[in-house]
């Protein structure tokens, strides 16, 4: 008999890890478009109430998964700018986050999938992603429209690549000329 996930230890937090545990695995393995709360709660052996109650509605629920998920492919870009500023952070930020991104199963799911434009509003309107960003590319995380505008672009990027790798090279500079107008 399987024990109770609930049983010990801080609920909340083990309930939230759990279902973002859940989650993670079945989008990296079914995909986004076939990802469903009920299923989710029956494999967590709960009630999709008890889904609600411990990670809010599914557009919070796939933000989670999409920053839980991101948190390698934001290490490698961490670790590939630390020292750089400007033009040539953002330029070697966007382009180990395109190349990330497309490696990684389950983000690759979100911009893949056939809901990516519900995806990207989820991931365009993140506080959690705009400050996450912000800093990799070395903007302002108040300045909104600038970082949505950045992500809204290597977004594009990365659903419609261009058919020449060098194609992507310049789009990817042109958006940073445009990021950093210095």
């Amino acid at each position: 008999m399987a024990g109770d996930w609930l049983v010990s230890g801080d609920r909340n937090q083990a309930a939230r890890d759990r279902l973002y545990a859940l989650s993670t695995e079945m989008i990296g393995r079914d995909g986004l478009d076939r990802f469903d709360l009920n299923d989710l709660a029956r494999r967590a052996h709960c009630s999709r109430a008890t889904v609600y109650r411990h990670v809010g509605g599914k557009r919070q629920l796939l933000e989670a998964v999409w920053a839980f998920s991101s948190t390698a492919v934001v290490a490698e870009v961490e670790k590939s700018v630390a020292g750089l500023e400007g033009r040539e952070r953002a330029l070697l930020a966007i382009t180990v986050a395109v190349r990330a991104i497309r490696a990684d199963p389950v983000i690759r799911q979100f911009v893949e999938s056939r809901r990516v434009y519900a995806a990207a509003d989820t991931v365009i309107h993140s506080p959690t992603i705009i400050a996450t960003a912000a800093e990799l590319m070395g903007l302002d995380a108040a300045d909104g429209v600038q970082v949505r505008f950045a992500i809204r672009s290597i977004l594009s990027i990365v659903t419609l690549p261009p058919r020449d790798p060098t194609e992507e090279r310049v789009l990817i500079e042109v958006l940073v000329c445009a990021i950093h107008p210095e």
